[in-house]
């Protein structure tokens, strides 16, 4: 995993900085990654670095209808990890398919509204999957920043 300064992964032509911009605002995320499937998708997101070890993936082999585009946002220095997809479709859809990858794991998600994704703009949904701990940490944040659709 390659962490760098916040900044905008996905340059598409429809893309919108400054939606970014206020999600990393928000919570205080100082770097970001391109998500590249771990072993462990709960111990990558609850900070741990044996993320990658293990022979079995914990998370569906295809990722574009749970996590599409992924990103990963942190906190430099904690343990403080959220994966964030772009995910396009209904909202039923995209509810169920966070629903089936994140409660067998133990994790959180977030799906928001359309209208502060940032990668395509009132097109993809933005949602944030994280650890039970990193949720109430920002219980307020995430629950305040924008409109929710759905909470996992």
């Amino acid at each position: 995993m390659r962490w760098k300064a916040i900044k905008l992964l996905r340059n598409t032509k429809s893309a919108d900085e400054q939606r970014l911009i206020n999600f990393v605002n928000a919570f205080g995320f100082d770097r970001c990654a391109w998500y590249e499937r771990p072993y462990s998708f709960a111990k990558l997101l609850a900070g741990q670095h044996s993320y990658n070890a293990g022979y079995e993936f914990d998370t569906p082999r295809f990722n574009s209808r749970w996590l599409d585009h992924g990103e990963l946002y942190k906190v430099n220095g904690t343990s403080l990890v959220v994966a964030v997809g772009h995910n396009y479709g209904p909202y039923e859809d995209i509810i169920k398919c966070a629903t089936d990858v994140a409660q067998p794991l133990g994790l959180r998600a977030i799906v928001y509204d359309r209208a502060v994704d940032w990668y395509y703009p009132n097109e993809t949904v933005l949602v944030v999957y994280m650890a039970d701990e990193t949720f109430k940490r920002y219980e307020h944040k995430l629950l305040s920043f924008a409109s929710v659709e759905a909470l996992i």
